[in-house]
């Protein structure tokens, strides 16, 4: 009796302390939520959108949440484009900053991926990149420990067998200018050989394309991305990267959860080399003017459905095609298996540069058949062809793991249900 006494004496400190850690990292929520809400251009629809963004209003409540952008397109109209919370809101901030809009930009962090990805695809098209091409034929300092046999298709498809960053790194360089030396990542010891185990790769292969990318076309992927991608195509606000007179304009990040269990603590400094603390860097301005392959694509909600809308599409929109409709098939229909992915402990399928959906997936239940990505810890961008959708759901508290994050999920169930799938 006495062990049964001290066994809930001590899981009542636990969740006391807990509680009073989630109480200082949450962030200011005005008693007038309204007060913080702003929309866009909304286009009349039959879907039944309301439920959704009430559910964005109890998720930004819990505090996880400095300031929240969602952006739905249903049959290519936007039919939800709002935002709400602040620019700059930390935890313990006595004044929040400006009031966050749908013109605000907002950081997609890994779904940055995707237009890594499609700039890829758009060179191969292009006859200049070849999925099968070894990656050491590009890049010979690399042809170390195995490493040969790894195809650019491995490296899009989280199959490389280099998940993990290299002892030597310095993560704080490395998110502030998007390269890393090239000698360190040669010492890579692959934990499987390339194409037969899924692990996903949050930032080694992305900097082994980006390098690729530069060395074979002369240019980096800003430019690749702009003049082959979204300058036909007329974005104006997504890309790697801001210019320095639009830091301001860019919603700050905050961590806002309890303290990471070990077990995933341990997967952030073994995959990306730093912890929770990585948090600060993303706000500086060498991150967010930068070039980072998988991590900081820079833009608004609207903008960034709209690039997924761009997918749904096959490759053409408002009449300018920028990609052939086999290109976009070839890299969402090219998948691994859905297996136990080494890095996250569980089951996830791949296409070349996406995450798949499935009956359970990141995008919400009953979503086989989409696909897009996830970013630290909440971001999301998916489209959805059974319902056609395509949405970006952005936003800038970092919990990872915290109770609130029941209403993120909800939020994502919540557009499932509102658009009806087709037969």
């Amino acid at each position: 009796m006495n062990a049964a006494r001290k066994l809930v004496r001590r899981q009542r400190r636990l969740v006391h302390r807990v509680g009073r850690r989630l109480e200082q990292t949450k962030v200011a929520v005005p008693a007038d939520v309204q007060s913080v809400v702003r929309r866009g251009d909304e286009e009349r629809t039959d879907l039944d959108i309301e439920p959704v963004w009430a559910q964005v209003e109890r998720l930004y409540g819990a505090g996880l949440h400095p300031a929240i952008a969602l952006c739905v397109r249903h049959r290519g109209r936007v039919v939800l484009d709002r935002t709400i919370g602040h620019l700059d809101n930390q935890p313990g901030a006595v004044e929040p900053g400006a009031v966050a809009t749908p013109d605000s930009l907002f950081s997609l962090f890994s779904a940055s991926k995707i237009l890594t990805a499609v700039v890829v695809h758009a060179l191969i098209e292009d006859g200049v990149m070849d999925l099968d091409q070894r990656m050491v034929d590009v890049l010979p300092e690399m042809d170390r420990h195995g490493k040969d046999a790894i195809r650019l298709r491995h490296l899009l498809n989280h199959t490389a067998g280099i998940p993990n960053v290299p002892a030597g790194l310095d993560p704080e360089q490395a998110l502030r200018t998007g390269k890393v030396d090239l000698a360190l990542l040669a010492d890579l010891v692959p934990t499987h050989a390339p194409g037969v185990d899924v692990a996903y790769h949050p930032i080694t292969s992305w900097l082994l394309i980006a390098e690729m990318v530069e060395r074979i076309t002369g240019k980096d992927l800003r430019d690749q991305l702009e003049s082959r991608i979204l300058g036909p195509l007329g974005f104006d606000a997504l890309t790697y990267g801001v210019a320095p007179d639009h830091v301001d304009r860019v919603a700050k990040h905050a961590y806002t959860g309890p303290k990471l269990p070990a077990v995933l603590d341990r997967i952030f400094e073994r995959t990306i080399g730093a912890g929770t603390d990585l948090m600060e860097l993303t706000n500086t301005p060498e991150f967010l003017t930068g070039v980072h392959p998988s991590a900081n694509v820079i833009g608004t909600a609207r903008e960034a459905s709209r690039f997924m809308e761009l997918l749904l599409r096959g490759g053409e929109l408002d009449g300018v095609r920028v990609l052939q409709e086999a290109t976009i098939r070839r890299a969402l229909t090219d998948l691994t298996p859905r297996q136990l992915d080494s890095t996250f402990g569980l089951p996830m399928q791949y296409g070349l540069g996406t995450m798949m959906g499935g009956w359970f997936s990141l995008f919400g239940l009953g979503t086989s058949g989409s696909y897009g990505h996830l970013g630290l810890s909440n971001v999301v961008v998916y489209a959805d062809p059974r319902r056609d959708i395509s949405v970006a759901f952005l936003n800038t508290g970092k919990p990872v793991i915290a109770p609130g994050m029941l209403h993120w999920a909800a939020t994502l169930q919540r557009i499932v249900l509102a658009a009806r799938r087709a037969a």
